[in-house]
Order: C-alpha cells, then structure tokens, then sequence
C-alpha cells in the first residue's frame, strides 16, 4: 500500500523537499517492524511515476504517535510523525492529503492517545520547561512532546514504572 502526495518535508534547517511516497514496508513477522515507516522522497512526481531514482530514503523505527494542527512556516496542513530516535514534519498542499495519510497511519502503525498537559514544575537540570505538554501513550509506552514544531523530551515503558 502506497501513497502519494506533493508535500514538503522539514528537515533540520534546510529547504522542504517537494514529493514523498509513504509506503509499508514488505511483509515480515508482525512482531519485527509493526512499528516501522518507510519514507521515499523524490525530486518531483515524474520520477515517482516513472520508477526514478529516490531523493532520499528513510526508515522509521520506533513509532510513537503523530501531531497535526500546528502551523510551521505559514504552512497549515502539517503532520508531526513521532518515533524515538527522529521526528519527521510534512506539510501537504490540502488538508484532505493529510488526513489521508494520518487514516493510513493510524491503520498501520496504531493511533496514540494524547493529552494535552500542563507541567507546573522540573528539576533544574531536567530539559523539560514549565508550560503546555502534550502526552502520547500507545500500546505499553508513553512519551511527551514539546513546542512546534513538537520536540520529544521523554519516553516511558509502562511496565517499567
């Protein structure tokens, strides 16, 4: 299962890249990658149609939730995609293209719970501010986001508190 859209793709500071197939990856053992993304960039749609050469490739492991709602750059239609070592923001041209691709997320990878928090006081040398948070839990582990666009700061195995 496949889906295509223009989008722009923020990495770091540099500037959005202009198409991105979001794609699952072959079918293995549920248990090995059932928290797994495969991201290809392309360099425009012709090469997408054409089975041309990827931009770049990226394999995201450790799925933990998504944020939407939250404007980057004047751009509204935008989707944070959480997993433990990176978070990847796109930017669609509709909100229609968005939700499809947080339906197909969700459907594949699970949907997190979120709760908006408010954290009235950390240690002084925690990396974690007073101010709105926002909570992620799914399945047997929770982690917590900051700012927009959103920044992990912590994640949690529920069996381990």
């Amino acid at each position: 299962m496949i889906i295509y859209s223009r989008t722009l793709a923020y990495e770091g500071e540099e500037e959005p890249q202009e198409t991105i197939s979001y794609s699952d990856l072959p079918p293995v053992p549920a248990d090995v990658i059932k928290d797994c993304l495969h991201l290809q960039l392309y360099r425009d749609s012709k090469d997408r149609y054409k089975q041309g050469q990827t931009k770049a490739s990226l394999s995201l492991q450790h799925f933990l939730g998504v944020e939407t709602g939250f404007t980057l750059d004047k751009e509204s239609n935008t989707i944070a995609i959480l997993c433990q070592d990176v978070t990847v923001v796109l930017a669609f041209d509709t909100r229609e293209r968005l939700i499809q691709w947080q339906v197909k997320i969700a459907n594949n990878l699970g949907e997190d719970q979120q709760f908006l928090v408010q954290i009235s006081s950390a240690p002084p040398k925690a990396k974690i501010a007073s101010g709105p948070a926002r909570l992620h839990v799914q399945e047997y582990r929770f982690c917590m986001t900051l700012g927009v666009p959103p920044r992990l700061v912590g994640i949690w195995e529920i069996s381990k508190l």
